[in-house]
């Protein structure tokens, strides 16, 4: 019988660009039982696993332009930034197949014994990832994780399966069968079997809080180790001293990119009242540069929003703090004649705490400026708010600026830049934003289980010691 499938949309142009496998627990039980087979060799030979990730990683680089296109079309990005998702997956996979780390630690000696620590892969990992970096927040989990030792099971989003069942396809010509797999549905049923069936030892996710949470209760039953990236709302906080030239130069360039479609995104600007109006004009003139369009165009430096939810979300929140006093200095329109969700990158002024646009999450092309005349007060209200996942300070002054970062709760804090990761420095959230780190030693100890093993030598008791008569040997 033939396997039933799914259409996969363009959101630019609404066209179908592809189709992909409609999987359930079935096809999830399938995947695991393949896993277990594949597991004992896999996790036996480090040099092997290495060698497999650099060959991946090689294959990945010369395949990028095709992939690239294929990533563009499903999610909407503009090709350049499509294409670099897959070099930021390969350099991940050289970064942590190069990575120096200890399989066995052994502790200082004791009088009588000897205490090592042994990191053991912790078995086969469910990756959950989401529609807007398909490919870099696969490969952030799959590279630590499979130079850990462990298999994977990947389940990309609904709406952009191909390139990670591309990808998957591409690797799977230098692992061995069953040590990477992929699962794909319309609904929630991969998930749910990822998260509750006993072969899966660790379920990692990136997405919304709201799913993060029921997958990691879900996961809770059969007490998997569970790492989640969720949201977040990022302010970026602007002190008085802040060059605005390059200030809103680095604020658009994260608020905007992907058409802020980016969980470490700015999402939030609070600058002194007194710098709020120049701040706003030099933003204005910064997203008018921009031009949308269809992502494999060129010269589009902007795709659509990915879906019409996400869409009327973002236009939703605009329209509701327009309605409330605030009011749009740039964008607000369509800016492009395809038929898909666009809409223009939008500047929000005269906002305020209080506003949905201000306190929840957008997740698109709108960005809100808050004037705050005390920023100890700022803080302290930012920090009283769920979401820890990054935030920015835009200061000249260095030693200000740290001490002001020194204050803010939140996983990441950027000082005059934001949405800049480092592949060796740990990425993850506060409170409601996450559990567990990815990137660096962190990520990769987030796919190891270590095992202590207490040692003390077998002295003979005397008993044991006695000779025994030659008459009496056997």
């Amino acid at each position: 019988m033939a396997q039933e499938t799914y259409a996969v949309h363009d959101p630019a142009t609404l066209e179908p660009v592809g189709r992909a496998p409609v999987h359930g627990e079935d096809e999830v039980r399938q995947a695991i039982a393949a896993a277990r087979a594949a597991a004992p060799a896999w996790a036996a030979d480090r040099s092997a696993r290495q060698a497999a990730l650099h060959a991946c990683a090689e294959l990945v680089r010369a395949h990028e332009d095709e992939l690239g296109r294929l990533l563009s079309l499903e999610q909407g990005k503009v090709l350049a930034e499509a294409v670099g998702e897959f070099r930021v997956g390969a350099g991940l996979l050289d970064h942590y197949a190069a990575l120096a780390w200890d399989e066995v630690e052994r502790l200082p000696d004791r009088a009588d014994r000897t205490v090592e620590v042994h990191h053991r892969p912790v078995g086969l990992v469910g990756t959950i990832t989401p529609w807007n970096f398909p490919i870099s927040l696969l490969c952030v989990k799959l590279a630590p994780a499979l130079t850990a030792g462990c298999t994977v099971i990947a389940k990309p989003s609904a709406t952009t399966p191909l390139s990670t069942m591309a990808l998957v396809d591409l690797m799977n010509r230098v692992l061995p069968a069953g040590v990477l797999q992929y699962r794909t549905s319309p609904g929630r049923a991969v998930n749910v079997a990822l998260s509750t069936l006993r072969g899966v030892r660790k379920i990692s996710f990136t997405g919304s809080t709201e799913v993060g949470t029921a997958v990691a209760a879900q996961a809770a039953a059969t007490v998997k180790r569970v790492t989640l990236e969720l949201g977040g709302n990022d302010p970026a906080i602007v002190l008085p001293d802040a060059d605005v030239e390059t200030t809103a130069s680095g604020i658009v360039g994260s608020a905007f990119r992907n058409a802020g479609q980016v969980c470490m995104a700015v999402k939030r600007v609070f600058v002194p009242r007194g710098l709020r109006d120049e701040l706003v004009e030099a933003m204005a003139e910064a997203v008018a540069r921009h031009r949308l369009g269809h992502g494999v165009a060129t010269g589009s430096t902007m795709g659509p929003m990915h879906s019409a939810t996400q869409h009327g979300v973002v236009r939703g929140l605009v329209d509701g703090a327009v309605a409330a006093g605030a009011r749009v200095a740039a964008g607000g329109g369509r800016g492009c004649d395809l038929p898909g969700h666009f809409l223009e990158p939008t500047i929000v002024t005269d906002a305020e705490v209080g506003m949905d646009l201000v306190d929840a999450e957008q997740f698109g092309n709108a960005l809100p400026v808050v004037a705050y005349d005390d920023l100890r007060t700022t803080i302290d209200s930012l920090n009283a708010q769920d979401f820890g996942l990054g935030a920015s300070v835009w200061s000249p002054d260095l030693d200000r600026a740290h001490e002001v970062a020194a204050g803010i709760e939140a996983g990441t804090v950027w000082i005059n830049q934001h949405t800049q990761v480092e592949p060796d420095a740990p990425f993850g959230g506060w409170k409601a934003s996450g559990l567990g780190r990815e990137r660096g030693r962190w990520g990769l100890e987030e796919y190891l289980e270590p095992r202590t093993v207490n040692a003390r030598p077998h002295t003979p008791t005397p008993h044991e010691a006695a000779p025994v008569p030659e008459g009496q040997r056997r």
